[in-house]
């Protein structure tokens, strides 16, 4: 090859790669530019929600599990200690409930889907409906373990952890039965779209990522129960 045209063509290879990596730098520049917006998006929709029932749920659980781990047996000081600690940290500190359901709302909505669920639980009557919808979830959840005696009224030794989620469903509770024809934004969200993939997904994937979770740290508080046996 000809050393002008050598030149010009490694000249040219430079310029075009250089061109690659601009377009490429600017390709990702656009996509995180796209992910933030949804990401955000989630993390209100979220934080919209009060995760105190399943918080207290999942304390009365728990700590249940490591009554029956001990067996009939009064669990000695430290070892309840231990496990507290294992609940507080795990369960009581809310960041598994915000990361669990952020996954799932970034794995089933769009980005403009989770910005009307976020937009429509910032106003008065999705305040109201976000209520509802925790309340319909917790009644399945509690059903679910009463059921299977995970939850089990009848066992001694964790009777603080029962009256907290006793205080605190009740505390959610509406006063009354509540009219919602006056908020029409209500009758549009439960039929949009948004709406009913929302709702499905919370049933479904939301469910799963609490009880799923709640599996993971009852290992950990049988194992505390076993190891000071």
């Amino acid at each position: 090859m000809h050393p002008m045209i050598k030149s010009v063509w490694t000249a040219s290879a430079r310029t075009i790669g250089a061109m690659c990596c601009c377009v490429l730098l600017l390709a990702a520049g656009v996509a995180r530019a796209d992910d933030n917006p949804r990401a955000d998006a989630a993390q209100r929709v979220v934080e919209a929600h009060d995760p105190a029932i399943f918080v207290s749920m999942g304390a009365l659980y728990l700590k249940q599990e490591a009554l029956r781990a001990a067996r009939g047996r009064p669990l000695a000081p430290t070892t309840e200690a231990e496990v507290d600690r294992v609940i507080d940290t795990n369960v009581r500190d809310t960041t598994w409930f915000t990361q669990g359901w952020a996954a799932a709302i970034d794995r089933h909505l769009s980005g403009a889907e989770a910005e009307e669920v976020a937009a429509h639980f910032a106003t008065e009557a999705g305040k109201l409906q976000r209520r509802v919808i925790e309340l319909a979830l917790t009644e399945v959840l509690i059903s679910n373990y009463t059921f299977t005696e995970r939850i089990d009224h009848r066992l001694a030794g964790a009777e603080k952890e029962l009256k907290t989620m006793q205080s605190v469903v009740a505390e959610r509770q509406f006063d009354g039965p509540q009219d919602f024809s006056k908020y029409p934004d209500t009758v549009r969200f439960a039929n949009s779209s948004a709406g009913v993939k929302y709702m499905k997904m919370i049933m479904i994937q939301g469910m799963e990522a609490i009880t799923v979770h709640f599996e993971a740290v009852a290992r950990q508080v049988r194992a505390v129960v076993v190891a000071a046996q």
